[in-house]
């Protein structure tokens, strides 16, 4: 039985991705879908439009079978992070032959000789590298300048594009892993990730968000009944990242007042000196939003900057990035909703996989340290996010160990 993986956001589920969805699934002949989708805080470093176990429940009424949770760790890293820990999971699941995502380009052979230099850093892109770091770039645009050098600016227009550029990081997953699973591009009918444009009832989440925001009927935008789960959300306030301000306020007036030496700062995941030299110096009170304007720069991004942010309020330290590549990234797979029918397919993983399937949430023991610290931030991330929705919205929300799988019967 040949089985499709989707690694996504879901944030929220639409007509884009039933496209691809159904595309994949027709090009391949999988004969069902496991999807890998980020919990409740995403890779821009912002909390998601509804908590993560709604937003499976909209995926598997939209047509996926089952859907796993992306620890936070990877779905708040880098490209490269969020990549490698996204594959190498769904490899180690044992149960996906392909990986399907949305490109802008559909250029496999491209992708594949950029994916190529990524894993194998040949000295001329090494060299080109580090000479673009000295000059004070952004490593995400260093390595784009490196390869340029390699490949030609004829690849601009290709590797400029957002879905582009995580393609070619699932691609290089996939080589870096020696992975059997076959990548399957679907090339985006919509208008883009950061268009707020419609065509043909396509658009990009983004563009829902915002319709969400100004109170638009987005009925046409998304598959039948597959936001209902929202409902409860989207009748109050759209979760905002400025939400956070009161818990990334108490965080940094703690760690300012203490010794320099003992502070957690220079610990956090993705932190480098330039952005701990600016958040040390930063001026107190301020919010979220200010304080991101206050740091960006040309150098550091507003999503790089809201990443570390995040991962500051979270305790998500350089430690955990390196103890998770060093023990296979993960132990688990935290079932959030399946289809009813797909119970066979959780029994045959439970089987074959090293990775234990969580589905009593409030019974799972992790054995290693890789699993404890796992857990320990998927649960911490789950209970900020709580949090944060109850103090803006009085939404209660469960906590992760009284939640239960959502089924979905077909």
């Amino acid at each position: 039985m040949s089985r499709l993986g989707i690694i996504a956001e879901y944030n929220p589920f639409h007509n884009g991705h039933k496209y691809l969805l159904d595309e994949a699934m027709n090009r391949t002949g999988a004969e069902s879908s496991i999807a890998l989708m980020s919990g409740n805080f995403l890779q821009r470093g912002n909390p998601a439009l509804a908590d993560k176990y709604s937003r499976a429940q909209a995926a598997v009424i939209g047509g996926v079978d089952i859907v796993f949770e992306l620890p936070v760790i990877y779905a708040t890293g880098s490209a490269k992070d969020f990549a490698n820990g996204a594959v190498y999971i769904l490899e180690k699941s044992g149960a996906v032959n392909y990986l399907a995502f949305g490109v802008e380009d559909d250029e496999i052979g491209l992708f594949s000789e950029i994916a190529d230099i990524l894993v194998e850093e040949p000295e001329e892109y090494k060299s080109n590298l580090n000479r673009y770091l000295e000059k004070g770039l952004t490593f995400p645009l260093a390595s784009e300048k490196a390869i340029k050098k390699i490949l030609g600016d004829q690849i601009s227009d290709i590797i400029e594009k957002p879905n582009n550029i995580l393609a070619i990081s699932y691609i290089a997953s996939l080589k870096r892993f020696n992975s059997k699973i076959m990548p399957v591009l679907i090339k985006r009918s919509d208008t883009g990730y950061h268009s707020t444009k419609i065509k043909d009832n396509l658009c990009s989440a983004k563009a829902i968000r915002n319709a969400l925001i100004n109170g638009q009927d987005i009925s046409s935008l998304v598959p039948p009944k597959s936001m209902e789960p929202y409902e409860e959300f989207t009748k109050k306030s759209i979760p905002d990242v400025s939400w956070l301000s009161p818990f990334l306020a108490s965080r940094i007036i703690y760690d300012r007042n203490l010794p320099e030496e003992i502070s957690g700062f220079s610990k956090v995941m993705d932190m480098n000196p330039e952005l701990l030299h600016r958040l040390r110096k930063a001026p107190l009170p301020i919010t979220y939003v200010e304080l991101i304007d206050y740091l960006k720069t040309k150098n550091l991004t507003m999503t790089r900057v809201s990443r570390v942010l995040l991962h500051l309020i979270l305790g998500i330290i350089n430690e955990d990035r390196i103890m998770a590549k060093q023990n296979g990234y993960a132990d688990y797979l935290n079932l959030l909703a399946l289809n009813a029918d797909s119970s066979s397919v959780i029994k045959e993983i439970s089987s074959n996989s090293d990775l234990e399937i969580i589905s009593k949430k409030s019974a799972y023991n992790p054995e290693r340290e890789l699993g404890k610290r796992l857990w320990q931030l998927d649960k911490l991330s789950t209970d900020l996010y709580n949090q944060m929705i109850y103090q803006a919205s009085k939404i209660r929300l469960k906590s992760e160990l009284s939640c239960s799988v959502r089924i979905i019967k077909k």
